[in-house]
């Protein structure tokens, strides 16, 4: 009698916990997929919301009158800001993104195109870098968010905040 039960059809309790094991497993890879896909949508989102700031902030300070940035101001739509001395022929100007959760961006005009330490009055180079919280992480140097580079953030030694979002010109003197 023991021979005919084994040949019955049907699953042991065992072959169906281990089935149950490897369908939460296979269930588990998915919803972490799922779930991180969610991540990197909204870290590009964020990229792209910045990447249009610095864009549209590098455009309108080309179109600044350039004796506006040999007195050490910009130009942004209607209004003239002044900038601030960072070191040696280093000027920048803080600024925030609306629409980019916890951020902080850095206008920087350097009056010293050739970096030999003379001010070329003809030429400046301008870079527009934008940092951001995303979770619990900064996106760029600006690891507190506060616009200045602060003791160990420069990692590249450049004396500039960096971000993956970072526009650099040239903007050489037309008239």
């Amino acid at each position: 009698m023991n021979n005919h039960w084994r040949k019955t059809k049907g699953l042991t309790i065992s072959e169906i916990m281990l089935a149950v094991c490897l369908l939460i497993v296979v269930i588990s890879a998915i919803l972490l997929a799922y779930t991180n896909c969610f991540v990197l949508i909204d870290s590009i989102k964020n990229t792209n919301i910045a990447t249009n700031a610095a864009q549209s902030l590098i455009e309108k300070i080309r179109c600044s009158p350039y004796s506006l940035l040999t007195n050490y101001q910009v130009q942004i739509d209607d209004t003239i800001y002044d900038l601030n001395l960072v070191s040696g022929n280093l000027y920048s100007l803080n600024f925030t993104v609306s629409n980019l959760p916890s951020n902080q961006g850095v206008i920087y005009v350097d009056y010293d195109y050739d970096h030999d330490g003379t001010e070329n009055p003809e030429f400046l180079e301008v870079t527009v870098s934008i940092c951001w919280r995303q979770g619990s992480r900064v996106i760029g140097e600006d690891s507190n968010l506060n616009g200045v580079l602060d003791a160990g953030e420069d990692k590249n030694g450049n004396n500039k905040i960096d971000s993956p979002v970072e526009f650099t010109t040239r903007i050489v003197n037309r008239s």
